[in-house]
């Protein structure tokens, strides 16, 4: 109990220490800035709306476009940007997802530091010279990883997984596309695709570090000053929920089956975050501790691990249930799976197992929250999905005023068990 009192405390006082402040640069980025002390650094990342749900048809376009931000300007190359950067202890990333295309940066605070790292970095994002050389590079890459996945049935697993809860939406296909459509990606996509996405109204400004707020607007205006004003593109239109059952078996010579169980999920606006949060952390969320661990591994022995999660995503994630088993166990681990989803949804969670759960969260957030990196991370996460400025203060006092009740309903209305995708991969059994 002292433990789970102090850990409280510290989650309350972290909360009530991280302050966000909110603007727009006149042309027109959204900035997001808290400032923290004692670490004399500064961690920068900026969320384009331009992953590979941007990709049309040319699936793979959004991450090379990405990918290429930083192998050269217009007056510098490859070589020279990473020379630069590392000359100054600063570090350069990108990183493309579904949602959001990320370019970041974290560079030591003093003046004359980070003077010259803003320099580099507002020219590489902003200057981005697209060319065939470092285009051929990353194909050549892509298509080695494309290979590799084939030889994973973790890998297969995934994919297949997407493509049927996604189905026809912009979520559905791999973002760093096929072989296929590689070959119809050209050097002129990617500079189309950076000329209509990259600019200042698609941008969220994330700046987490120890300088004030004069000098972060100082900073977000630099960065937003250099690129094209642009516009924000429409929404994606909502994930539709399945409207069957889909069972699908794909053969894979393995000694292990790889089993997936889901459906439709949730955004991070949904009226029930909270309660399906705290609700999938006990299910499967927490690990060892949780309902599905004890039901599969530490009753029947089927799996070494299993879990649970809601992927949040603009336009609607997905819930999964995953695990892993000997192929002659896997009939067997499914039906418990699925018999332990059921009772979950259908009745109230153990007074005690909420409480423990709500103990897990509350000290585990404490800890997210207690680096820049981290931070900043929650920071790019507000802006781009329009989350309130109080997020973070108020996420501790949501979680503990969840009852056994509100979770039960929750979870009964967004997971309809009788329509769940049951994916397995595998060699026959």
């Amino acid at each position: 109990m002292k433990i789970a009192v102090l850990l409280l405390m510290v989650s309350i006082n972290i909360q009530a220490a991280i302050s966000i402040e909110q603007w727009r640069t006149p042309e027109g980025a959204k900035v997001l800035f808290t400032q923290t002390q004692g670490l004399p650094m500064l961690d920068i990342a900026l969320n384009f709306d331009a992953a590979s749900s941007r990709d049309g048809e040319q699936h793979g376009l959004a991450t090379l476009t990405n990918s290429l931000i930083g192998t050269a300007t217009k007056n510098l190359s490859e070589e020279q940007i990473i020379n630069r950067f590392e000359s100054l202890g600063s570090e350069f990333s990108t990183n493309s997802l579904k949602d959001m295309a990320i370019v970041s940066m974290r560079s030591l605070s003093r003046a004359d530091i980070l003077k010259q790292s803003l320099a580099i970095f507002t020219q590489v994002v902003s200057q981005v010279d697209y060319q065939q050389a470092y285009l051929s590079r990353e194909k050549k890459q892509t298509l080695r990883a494309l290979q590799a996945s084939k030889q994973s049935p973790a890998s297969i697993a995934a994919k297949a997984f997407n493509e049927l809860v996604f189905a026809d939406h912009a979520y559905a296909h791999s973002k760093i596309g096929s072989k296929e459509s590689l070959a119809n990606i050209h050097l002129n996509d990617l500079k189309n695709h950076y000329k209509k996405y990259y600019v200042a109204k698609n941008l969220t400004i994330a700046l987490v570090g120890d300088i004030s707020r004069l000098q972060a607007k100082q900073i977000a205006r630099q960065i937003s000053y250099g690129l094209n004003m642009g516009k924000k593109p429409a929404d994606n239109p909502a994930v539709t929920p399945l409207k069957s059952a889909i069972n699908q078996h794909i053969e894979f010579p393995s000694k292990q089956t790889h089993l997936l169980i889901g459906q439709t999920g949730m955004n991070r606006d949904h009226i029930d975050y909270y309660a399906l949060y705290l609700g999938n952390h006990i299910l499967g969320g927490s690990g060892l501790s949780s309902i599905l661990t004890n039901e599969i591994r530490e009753k029947k022995g089927l799996a070494y691990s299993t879990s649970s999660r809601f992927t949040k995503m603009k336009s609607n994630g997905y819930f999964l249930i995953k695990l892993q088993t000997k192929n002659t166990q896997a009939d067997q681990a499914k039906n418990i799976a699925l018999t332990t989803l059921k009772n979950f949804v259908n009745s109230n969670i153990d007074a005690q197992k909420l409480q423990d759960g709500k103990d897990n969260i509350i000290g585990g957030f404490a800890l997210e929250t207690a680096s820049n990196a981290n931070i900043l991370t929650y920071l790019s996460i507000i802006g781009f999905y329009d989350l309130p400025l109080t997020f973070l203060s108020d996420f501790v006092n949501k979680i503990k005023t969840i009852d056994a009740q509100t979770v039960q309903k929750a979870f009964a209305k967004l997971i309809d068990t009788d329509k769940l995708i049951v994916l397995t991969v595998g060699a026959k059994k």
